[in-house]
């Protein structure tokens, strides 16, 4: 009975210190449930003696978010005039092999003041096509993912079908689809124009297909926006725009009718329109980055130390060059810069999602990541 009883409370403490390092159980819930070992554990073969009070209590991570009612979940996000501005969050890895890299980050949306809207299903939220969201979920639609076109309010949404390129123009979207037409929605989400493939094959041919050549696209026919139109053109080394580019017909997207012959006065535009950051008084690489709610000018730029020594942190600074937050930059590789949305941060930090208030630190959103075997 000694033996049998002596190797019972050995199997008992080790199961409990396995219990406890594994941080299922604290010490004061170890000793509420074997008050045995509320301070010392003796084994029969050698008066070993655990002193539990050297373990660091398991304190769970504290989280900082609550549930819109309704709450979309997996289901995506579902249209409602109640949200206000919707910003992405991280709220998941999705784990990769053969890949690049070993994971990549799954969003979902949150309203500004904390409350979840979607679970974390997409994995790619665009927001640099404003009055528009992009939400990408993974999904086999004619080789792309899955799109779905939505309101930056959540106000309304809408399936992009099998869509090839999006070209945003002046509170619009254009939206080229695999069958060769080309739709136009409005910042209401309204179809404003529709161009259909017959309407197009007389100007393109019978086997055009949407898609930048310049960007892998051998035989495809790009749309781009330039000056009140759309234009359809093909990769030309002896355009006559000396741009590389044979424009072939031009869609009026307030009319909706298509033309072969440049509108009066019309030229194409001759490159990227990009503006060279400011220098900033130590620091190098300034990047812009956009409030997503209020448009707000800031800049993500590494301290002038990080080249020499190696310690490529991350800062926060206003359009005047003044710091904001330091080490914005997380040791995720989920996340290659901060969002900035309603004056708020958003990082990946300790396992965790958070947007904080830029000024006072106040956190109004924490969601601890999940895994996609979670």
């Amino acid at each position: 009975m000694k033996r049998a009883l002596g190797g019972i409370l050995t199997v008992l403490a080790i199961v409990v210190a396995g219990v406890l390092l594994s941080g299922c159980l604290s010490v004061s819930r170890a000793a509420e449930f074997f008050p045995a070992l509320q301070s010392s554990t003796r084994s029969r073969a050698g008066n070993i003696r655990a002193d539990w009070s050297v373990l660091t209590p398991y304190v769970a991570e504290k989280t900082t978010y609550r549930y819109f009612s309704p709450y979309s979940g997996k289901a995506g996000l579902i249209p409602n005039d109640h949200y206000g501005a919707l910003l992405p969050y991280i709220g998941a890895e999705m784990s990769l092999s053969g890949y690049v890299t070993d994971a990549i980050p799954l969003y979902g949306l949150v309203t500004a003041d904390g409350q979840v809207v979607t679970a974390p299903i997409y994995t790619e939220v665009l927001t640099m096509y404003p009055p528009f969201l992009l939400l990408y979920r993974s999904g086999d639609y004619g080789g792309h993912a899955r799109v779905t076109v939505a309101a930056r309010d959540g106000s309304w949404a809408r399936d992009a079908g099998d869509w090839r390129e999006f070209i945003p123009f002046d509170d619009h979207l254009a939206i080229s689809r695999a069958d060769g037409s080309v739709q136009v929605l409005d910042a209401d989400g309204q179809v404003t124009a529709n161009f259909t493939r017959d309407a197009l094959t007389p100007f393109l041919g019978d086997g055009y297909q949407w898609g930048d050549p310049s960007i892998g696209y051998i035989e495809g026919c790009a749309l781009s926006y330039e000056h009140g139109y759309l234009t359809a053109a093909f990769y030309d080394e002896d355009s006559p725009w000396g741009n590389y580019w044979r424009y072939e017909c031009f869609l009026d997207p307030e009319s909706g009718t298509v033309t072969a012959s440049a509108p009066a006065h019309w030229t194409p535009d001759d490159g990227w329109d990009y503006e060279n950051p400011p220098e900033i008084p130590g620091y190098c690489y300034p990047e812009e980055v956009r409030d997503l709610v209020n448009g707000t000018l800031y800049y993500a730029a590494y301290p002038d130390s990080a080249e020499r020594e190696g310690d490529w942190t991350l800062d926060l600074l206003d359009e005047e060059g003044t710091l904001l937050a330091e080490d914005c930059m997380t040791s995720s590789a989920l996340q290659w810069r901060p969002f900035v949305a309603d004056g708020m941060l958003g990082t990946v930090r300790d396992g965790a999602f958070t947007y904080a208030d830029i000024r006072t630190g106040k956190v109004i959103f924490r969601y601890p990541l999940r895994t996609n075997s979670d």
